[in-house]
């Protein structure tokens, strides 16, 4: 039987937190002999910034309005726009230059935040007020539980080999935030702003993977309303109990998210471990799967104190562990073929895969991590380093052998909507539902001049016509998915469907226009249009809560 081990992460708050400090940031008139942007921030801290990326080409937000789950597509570049890094003193940051001077946002060290203080009086030559904090620091302690009958270990089902690895893998990556995180973020944009921030942050923890090398990248997050995984009252959240219904309802919108590699829920709850006599001990950070990237158990958890980065950490080392690096000094795990294990890494040293602060080596994986990570990244194989350039593409595709299913969504679904089309790569297809939708243009103005246009796809299911098609050589008969070849001795002899005189339907893109502000950079005085694109789905049903095994009540 394939075992899959767990690892449930404790935290121990440390004491003594550093009291904030006021800075005023300036961007210095020379460059670094590479090029980069030296940033002073006081004597004892000067960044030498060069550009960063981690959103992908597009980037997909789900989120409600109105009661309606909503799917907006970003172009990642823009969202990228004003991320820099130093990857020497494990800096990330957002860092606008204004003409009322430069805004700095982010992580400015392995310990430390920076954020503008626009209230405060600005300095004699008029630079911007911030402060820097301290992040909370946390010791971490992992538990390791094996659950049993997982089998997505299965070799047969990998691309596996050794064969053509390429240098660098992109792994994809998918956050869910509950609303106990998201919460906290006035705008989607600022929560998009500071999960970018946090993933280069984790990017630059991983930047000593080789053969191949792994970097991360954002595809998406989704605002989460109804936390259906979450298995407690209030604001808790049980850590194995949760994971495992986190992950069912991952992969029930896996399709949604993208088909990202990984899915990881950011929570601003209280995640807990059964104590003794059934208490609840709140001490716990994190939880995850260990080495399942690109499978059916594709996710982890962690707790983060929304806008103060104390979750970064806690993401670099769970992805670490679904990657495969299991903590420093255990025996290989006879669930993952060839594994290395890491007993000659040991746990004191202090790296990332230990609960032990090594100081700047708790930033970074030991040689055993680095072996673990490379061992299961090279047998993930091609399907899981191949990038998934999906984003929803909402041209017809023929289906049935009658009618076509634009034609069925535009006159029977929709008819008095212009644009209807239908889209045939829903999983609902193997259910035979036929998801019916259309865009509607939308425009945001905001008070200072910034407008974005945006499209909302509205959609429902409806059952599929006889003969539409389901899947590769499967057609739908009677609302099940079968073999064409069962009913071809039935099918009609002539296609009984109109010619097909509609336009064709555009692509929905991304983003549009080419002035250098980023999306999230409201700071211009002239009117700018940025574009976007929505999905807006029907009103969402009863929530269905999952018990620890994953079935309905």
């Amino acid at each position: 039987m394939i075992r899959l081990m767990v690892v449930v992460v404790f935290l121990v708050t440390a004491k003594g937190i550093q009291q904030p400090r006021l800075v005023y940031p300036r961007l210095l008139e020379e460059r670094s002999p590479d090029g980069r942007m030296v940033l002073h921030l006081h004597d004892d801290l000067t960044l030498n910034l060069r550009k960063a990326s981690v959103a992908a080409s597009e980037f997909r937000v789900l989120e409600q309005e109105d009661g309606r789950q909503v799917m907006h597509f970003f172009n990642g570049e823009e969202l990228d726009r004003h991320l820099h890094e130093d990857e020497k003193q494990f800096a990330s940051v957002h860092l606008t230059q204004k003409d009322t001077g430069v805004e700095v946002e982010g992580i400015v060290g392995p310990y430390h935040r920076i954020q503008p203080m626009p209230e405060m009086e600005r300095s004699e030559d008029g630079l911007v007020p911030h402060m820097i904090h301290e992040i909370e620091k946390k010791e971490m302690h992992d538990t390791e539980m094996e659950p049993r009958g997982l089998d997505t270990w299965s070799i047969k089902e990998r691309s596996g080999g050794t064969a053509n690895v390429p240098e660098e893998v992109t792994v994809e990556l998918f956050i869910v935030t509950d609303r106990w995180h998201h919460k906290h973020f006035a705008k989607t944009s600022q929560l998009i702003l500071y999960l970018c921030i946090i993933v280069n942050s984790v990017n630059l923890r991983y930047t000593e993977t080789s053969a191949p090398r792994v970097k991360f990248s954002l595809v998406g997050v989704e605002k989460d309303e109804h936390s259906s995984y979450k298995t407690d009252r209030d604001h808790y959240l049980e850590s194995s109990t949760t994971l495992d219904a986190f992950q069912i309802y991952a992969n029930g919108k896996k399709h949604e998210y993208g088909e990202p590699d990984i899915v990881y829920l950011m929570t601003g709850g209280e995640v807990y471990s059964e104590g003794p006599n059934k208490t609840k001990n709140t001490n716990t950070l994190g939880i995850g799967f260990v080495g399942t990237v690109c499978t059916t158990h594709f996710v982890a958890l962690g707790q983060d104190a929304a806008g103060m980065y104390s979750g970064m950490h806690t993401l670099a080392h769970e992805a670490g562990h679904v990657l495969g690096a299991s903590h420093d000094q255990s025996p290989p795990k006879p669930w993952i073929p060839n594994d290395p294990g890491s007993l000659s890494c040991l746990w004191k040293e202090g790296f990332m895969m230990s609960y032990v602060d090594g100081g700047t080596k708790h930033h970074r994986f030991s040689n055993c991590s680095l072996k673990q990570i490379r061992n299961v990244v090279v047998m993930a194989g091609l399907s899981c380093w191949t990038v998934k350039k999906t984003g929803y593409s909402y041209k017809g595709q023929y289906a049935g052998m009658v009618v076509k299913a634009n034609d069925y969504c535009q006159k029977t679904v929709f008819p008095n909507e212009k644009n209807v089309t239908a889209d045939m790569n829903s999983p609902k297809m193997k259910e035979c539902k036929i998801r019916c939708q259309y865009p509607k243009p939308r425009q945001q103005c905001y008070s200072y001049g910034y407008c974005q246009k945006y499209t909302s796809i509205f959609y429902v299911y409806e059952n599929a016509l006889d003969y539409m098609s389901c899947g590769q050589n499967m057609v739908c008969v009677r609302g099940e998915c079968i073999l064409k070849q069962k009913v071809l001795t039935e099918a009609p002899e002539s296609d009984l469907s109109t010619p097909d005189t509609e336009s064709p339907t555009p692509e929905v893109t991304s983003a549009a226009g080419t002035t250098d502000q980023c999306l999230c950079d409201c700071s211009s005085t002239t009117a700018n249009t940025r574009y976007r694109t929505t999905i807006t789905y029907p009103p969402r049903p009863k929530v269905i809560r999952y018990n620890p095994k994953g079935n309905k009540p």
